[in-house]
Formats: C-alpha cells, sequence, structure tokens
C-alpha cells in the first residue's frame, strides 16, 4: 500500500520521471546509510522489541503524512524527505525479523521457514497494492496513508505476541557494539563467498529492482491506466513473488540454491525486456507475475545464502550487509529516473534490463556453482 500510494502521490505532484526516481531512491538511501548498523543492533537488541519500535514508529509517520497530504499543496521535496523518513525506518525491520526467523527453526528448514514468512508478506502485499489503488480512486491518498498507518498498529499488537528465543541470548559475552560493527564490516572482506553475493545483490539492485521507478510513468503513458491500474501491476508482481517463495518452500533442502539463484537472476533481466515491449496492461500484468516471481525468489535465495555463509552468531550482521547492498537501489532509481525523462521509458527498461542479464551471465561466467552446466 505504501509503495503504490507514494508513487503515485510522486507522479500526482510532480508527473516527472526524475522526480519519482528521486522519491524512490530516498526510500532505498537509508540501506545505505544504515543497514549494516541495523544488523549489528539485531545481533545484540530484543529482536522482537526492535520490530515493534518499527511497527510504532512507521504509524506514526503514515498517520501524520497522510494529514500532510490531506492538508494540500504538498511539494515534491516533501515526498522525497517522507520517502527517506520511512525508509530510515524501516531499514530495521528486515535484520531483525529475518534473523528471528531463523531462532525460530533449526537450520535444515531455514529455506521454509524464510519462504512461509515471504509468502504471507507477498500475498499480503498483493492485497495491500490492489487496495491502495482503488482506495486511492475512491477515496485519494490521504485516506490511504491513514489506513496504512491503521495496519502499521495492527502489526505492533501482533509483534507483542512474539515468543522466540534469541541465538545471541546463549552466548557467555557480547562484544562492545564498535568492535561489533567493526567485525560486521570486515565480513565482507573475510567471506568472500559473502562478498560475492553482496555484488550479485547490488548489481541486482540497481539494474533489476529499479523497474519500480518506471512503473508509475509506464503506467500512465504507455498503458493509459490510472492508479488503480499501477495498483494491479503492483498486485501482479506481489502475487508472482508469492507464487516464487511457495515454490521454495516445497524445494528440498539438498537443492543447488546457487543454481537457482543465478536461473532466476537471468530470468528476471529478460522479463524486463519483454515489458519493455508491452503495449497493453492485461499482458503487463502477466510480464509483472514474472518479474514478482523473479524478485521474490531472488530475495529470498540472497538472503539465505549470505545468512548460511556466516556463522549463526553473525547472521544479524550478515542480513545487514544484504540491506546494505540495498542501499544501492538509490542508483538504479536515479538512473531509471534520468533513462526514462531522456529516452523513454520502453527504452528506459529495455537498457536496464539488458544490463540485468548481461550482470547475471557475468555472475555465472565468474563463479562455477551458480551455472546450471559446469
Amino acid at each position: 500500500m505504501d509503495r503504490t500510494a507514494t508513487a503515485w502521490l510522486a507522479l500526482e505532484v510532480s508527473g516527472d520521471a526524475v522526480a519519482i526516481g528521486m522519491v524512490f531512491a530516498a526510500r532505498m538511501l537509508p540501506s545505505l546509510l544504515f543497514g549494516l548498523i541495523a544488523g549489528t543492533i539485531a545481533d545484540r537488541a530484543e529482536r522482537s522489541r526492535q520490530l515493534l519500535v518499527v511497527s510504532l514508529a512507521s504509524m506514526l509517520l503514515m498517520i501524520g503524512f497522510g494529514a500532510l497530504v490531506g492538508l494540500g499543496a504538498i511539494q515534491i521535496w516533501q515526498v522525497v524527505l517522507f520517502s527517506f523518513l520511512a525508509g530510515c525506518v524501516q531499514v530495521f525491520d528486515t535484520p531483525a525479523r529475518q534473523a528471528l526467523v531463523l531462532d525460530a527453526v533449526p537450520r535444515e528448514t531455514a529455506l521454509r521457514a524464510l519462504a512461509l514468512v515471504a509468502l504471507a508478506a507477498r500475498f499480503a502485499a498483493a492485497i495491500g497494492a490492489a487496495g491502495a489503488g482503488i482506495l486511492i480512486t475512491r477515496s485519494g491518498v490521504p485516506a490511504a496513508f491513514l489506513v496504512i498507518g491503521g495496519v502499521y498498529g495492527v502489526a505492533a499488537a501482533l509483534v507483542v505476541l512474539l515468543r522466540i528465543t534469541q541465538t545471541h541470548h546463549t552466548q557467555a559475552a557480547v562484544p562492545p557494539f564498535t568492535a561489533a560493527l567493526r567485525d560486521a564490516a570486515r565480513l565482507l572482506v573475510d567471506v568472500p563467498r559473502l562478498r560475492l553475493l553482496s555484488i550479485a545483490g547490488i548489481a541486482c539492485e540497481i539494474f533489476a529492482f529499479s523497474y519500480m521507478s518506471a512503473l508509475p510513468l509506464y503506467t500512465q503513458d504507455v498503458l493509459r491506466a490510472g492508479a488503480d491500474g499501477l495498483g494491479l501491476l503492483n498486485a501482479a508482481a506481489a502475487i508472482g513473488g508469492a507464487i516464487a517463495v511457495l515454490l521454495l518452500s516445497l524445494v528440498r533442502h539438498d537443492t543447488p540454491r546457487d543454481r537457482l539463484l543465478g536461473a532466476v537472476f537471468l530470468i528476471y533481466g529478460i522479463a524486463i525486456v519483454v515489458l519493455a515491449a508491452t503495449p497493453s496492461l492485461t499482458l503487463a500484468v502477466g510480464v509483472l507475475l514474472v518479474i514478482g516471481f523473479c524478485a521474490g525468489a531472488f530475495d529470498l535465495l540472497l538472503q539465505l545464502l549470505i545468512q548460511t555463509a556466516v556463522p549463526d552468531a553473525q547472521r544479524g550482521r550478515a542480513v545487514g550487509i544484504w540491506v546494505l547492498s540495498l542501499g544501492s537501489a538509490p542508483v538504479g532509481h536515479l538512473e531509471m529516473g534520468a533513462l526514462a525523462a531522456g529516452l523513454g521509458v520502453p527504452l528506459a527498461l529495455l537498457i536496464n534490463g539488458g544490463l540485468t542479464v548481461g550482470a547475471a551471465l557475468l555472475l555465472m561466467v565468474r563463479e562455477r556453482s551458480f551455472r546450471w552446466r559446469s
């Protein structure tokens, strides 16, 4: 709901591809600034309490911004600032949430556990995106943000019910925060596999996930649809992601996950290239299902591979490194916005889709484990 409402608001306020890219970039910038810090805190603090703080802060932020939008005369810099603040809060969610999932289950069932949580999130995202589109059309953007705030309030109430024993609580001693943060940064130097996975994540963030910046203008200028059309496309992507994590939850634990990641990375790029040549809303929904499938599968596989590349006591920091790789997203969103403004949305999608394909092929050439055939 948040993504759909913010994107449509940016389109209403500016109608400019670069401005929309700035909004998405501002949302992801905190991942670069605070990703390692968020992961380090998740290894030291009560993770469920961290999630509670995130939910309550998000609730207040959404309700406050919805009230501001309702007053009228909103400017694009305010949308960018809101997007940045929302990102600052949300960056502390993922490390705590993902590490908490693995606290709850044995290591051999980690993929299924992550997939189950991701499945719930994807179905909720599909309902939220479609609901936001309908709500904006009927009641306006301010009402959508007020509803989003209410949903975060429900999330806060649910977090209170969590009862999970954390791995770090069994440790005899906890290192100072600065030392733990330094150790998190050193993981990229000391663990080559973690470094390679992070680079792959950065490439995918810049070239593939940046398609989201193009969707509002693509919906309006290419598909000639409104907010409900954008909500439908975001819902299709979320449903595709739900299907991906559902299927991954059924994968045997001894299945080569590196190969799955390589294949998903490649198909992701191809699907974005196909989207560039898709002129109708019906066909675009089908393509977004594939794109969402690849996005969901890539995210889940990368998170799992990153967490299992380090000892259990450093899983929160490992997820923090994954979040840090998300910090490259502003580059992609700004680049996509600039390309869409200068060359048009279809050509911008074509270029980034092609670069995604190239990055996936380079990963397979660099490391044999990501190829289906040696």
